[in-house]
């Protein structure tokens, strides 16, 4: 009988390369320990696709310390799985694609290098958390926000590579990159845009160079490892004002999207808003019943149910928050244009708190005032326990839908028909862009009972090719179907795969770098679907 991935033997790295990584490092940042190795595995446990067990984690401190891992994975033919926080738990943390490979953990090149309050830039390395760079400016008082996912532990430079979003003006984190440093997988320090040039001043402040833009390259890619960032941040705001939609039923939801849609494309709403549940909002809030309390079954919660919840809360059946920043006249005039847009839906409520900009930080108490603000904070892992019972696990399956309210209908209906008779827990939340919608099916298990875990990632392929039937790609997916999201981007023979191949083969013909990410592998490998390049 094969080993579960909690029982399956974890790969050792032969002691060579031990003694060259150990001498690599600084004394205490080499980790070979089975029982140390376990914090970096998949924290929902992986039981239905495969292992993702390291062999050993190497956590450099500075650049030549990443150069000379690099080197030593080339003279061992070890692989490596770099990771800024590895916190991004909804698809697999900080574990790696291929059993035996060495993470490389950039958490000790914490160091913000530089603020500029004139310029409003920042430059940072990739252990730098939300939370770090918020308490940077705070302690300075710098009159700037940092822009911050729903969870403050996370990289700022790993959650802008990985596409992540928060909820300021700067909420699209992959769009505000102003600058890279990158090691390559032969050595050489590349840096990005006018860092290329030696003596620029403007880094930080222009995000191109001259000739092609090399950034994007390295944006959910296995190409290089970014050992420094620039990004822009806000300057304070005069006013700031955290709203809320609410809409009493079911059905209210697409016409909710498309009387919005104007809002965000003409710039009235200027941050990515985000449509909770009822149940996502019980979660996270005090004294809401327990999910026992108002079911105690399988699958999701019923709606009759839902609605009930709703009520019992004093919310809506969909709740939509949104962020309005500017001066005071300016605030109060496009919150009045808000009302207005929506008012046509029957029983919509429309909320908000004002407040001036300096005073949000101690002034803003709840979770959806606080982030809109960018201020990082760790309330939504509430919601796991709510669901799932304490240790309870989750994976996000997350389509990108054009911001309109039929085909967030088309996505749900799918939803619908697929997670019928499965016994799991979801719920749907969805963050709104200027001209698109990302749907979040947050899909919940408890990660002890193997056989549950099981089912809910055999789910996960049958969900991502339902998907991709209907026209509809997700933007980041679990490392079990990395491969699978990849070959959904089928145009001219899978033209965009073959490319990124021929771009892997170029810059790192040994594979050592990330093997597998967003389904790139090297020449050679098993797992390769394509043909090498001619």
């Amino acid at each position: 009988m094969p080993h579960s991935p909690l029982t399956r033997p974890r790969p050792q790295l032969d002691a060579a390369a031990v003694r060259s990584l150990a001498a690599a490092v600084d004394a205490d940042a080499l980790i070979t320990s089975p029982d140390a190795l376990e914090a970096f595995r998949d924290p929902f446990g992986d039981a239905g696709s495969g292992d993702h067990l390291a062999s050993a984690v190497v956590e450099p401190s500075c650049l030549d310390q990443v150069r000379d891992i690099v080197r030593i994975a080339t003279e061992h033919s070890l692989t490596l799985w770099p990771f800024s926080q590895g916190r991004n738990n909804a698809y697999g943390g900080c574990a790696p694609r291929t059993s035996g490979t060495v993470l490389v953990s950039l958490r000790r090149m914490n160091r913000i290098l530089d603020v500029d309050e004139r310029r409003a830039t920042a430059l940072v390395e990739p252990g730098v958390r939300f939370s770090d760079m918020y308490a940077y400016l705070r302690d300075r008082g710098h009159r700037l926000w940092s822009s911050a996912p729903d969870l403050g532990w996370g990289s700022i430079v790993g959650n802008a590579l990985e596409h992540g979003i928060g909820y300021t003006v700067h909420g699209e984190h992959a769009s505000r990159i102003c600058g890279l440093e990158v090691v390559l997988a032969d050595g050489d320090v590349l840096r990005t845009g006018l860092g290329a040039m030696s003596a620029s001043p403007g880094w930080q402040v222009h995000p191109r160079g001259f000739g092609p833009t090399a950034d994007g390259l390295f944006k959910q890619s296995n190409f290089g490892i970014v050992t420094k960032m620039g990004i822009w941040l806000m300057p304070e705001p005069e006013s700031y004002l955290s709203g809320v939609i609410q809409v009493p039923r079911r059905e209210d939801l697409a016409p909710l999207i498309d009387a919005v849609r104007p809002l965000f494309i003409h710039g009235i709403i200027q941050n990515h808003a985000g449509i909770g549940h009822p149940a996502f909002v019980a979660g996270i809030m005090d004294g809401a019943p327990s999910r026992r309390e108002i079911y105690d079954g399988p699958g999701p919660v019923p709606e009759e149910a839902v609605l009930a919840l709703a009520r019992s809360l004093g919310i809506g059946r969909w709740n939509m928050r949104f962020a309005l920043y500017g001066t005071d006249p300016i605030v109060r005039h496009r919150f009045a244009m808000v009302r207005d847009a929506v008012s046509h839906i029957e029983g919509v409520q429309v909320t908000g708190e004002q407040y001036a900009g300096h005073e949000v930080h101690t002034a803003a108490q709840d979770q959806n005032s606080q982030v809109q603000a960018g201020i990082p904070g760790m309330g939504l892992m509430r919601a796991l326990d709510w669901y799932s019972g304490p240790g309870g696990g989750h994976y996000d399956f997350s389509l990108v839908a054009p911001l309109q309210g039929h085909h967030v209908q088309r996505i749900h209906a799918m939803l619908d028909r697929m997670m019928a008779g499965t016994g799991l827990d979801w719920d749907p939340a969805m963050i709104v862009g200027p001209r698109f919608l990302i749907n979040i099916a947050q899909i919940y298990f408890p990660p002890g009972n193997e056989e549950i875990t099981a089912r809910a990632y055999r789910l996960y392929p049958q969900l991502i090719r339902e998907g991709g039937a209907l026209g509809y790609a997700p933007y980041r997916t679990h490392l079990d179907v990395m491969d699978v999201a990849a070959e959904q981007f089928d145009f001219g023979d899978h033209a965009l795969l073959r490319f990124n191949e021929r771009l892997k083969d170029a810059l790192d013909p040994a594979g050592i770098l990330a093997p597998g990410k967003q389904g790139i592998w090297p020449a050679g490998s098993p797992h390769r679907k394509t043909a090498p390049a001619r």
